[in-house]
């Protein structure tokens, strides 16, 4: 059975935006739970919250910026790569900390920020834009 995906990938592209702006506001509206999602009970504290917010911050710019782009028809190709590449550091930075991640978790962590930083980039390089 062969997976295909159609000439139209903007509704995956929007949804992977959507996630990505739902995500980001609930690490700055709420950085104690959205942090120990991903790392564990080390999330909590007010210094913590610090570095959450500005994460989640990014993540609804990025999001936002796809959002935009891709109701314009221009440019959504550039913004989805840049998420892809947000999604690739925290991979990387998740990989790099895997020991320190809650033991339960840790794989889902890795398969959701690498899967999202797999389908933003073969997205960002094959969606079709507005001449």
């Amino acid at each position: 059975m062969e997976l295909r995906f159609g000439d139209d990938r903007r509704p995956f592209a929007t949804a992977i935006a959507l996630t990505r702006v739902v995500l980001g506001l609930a690490a700055v509206a709420a950085p104690g739970p959205a942090g120990r999602a991903w790392i564990g009970p080390g999330a909590s504290g007010r210094d913590r919250a610090v570095i959450l917010r500005a994460l989640g911050g990014r993540d609804v710019a990025l999001g936002v910026g796809a959002l935009l782009a891709l109701r314009a028809g221009r440019e959504a190709r550039r913004w989805l790569l840049m998420g892809a590449i947000s999604d690739l550091v925290d991979t990387a930075a998740s990989a790099a900390g895997f020991g320190a991640l809650p033991e339960r978790r840790r794989w889902l962590v890795l398969a959701a920020s690498g899967g999202a930083a797999c389908a933003g980039a073969f997205l960002g390089s094959t969606l079709r834009e507005d001449p």
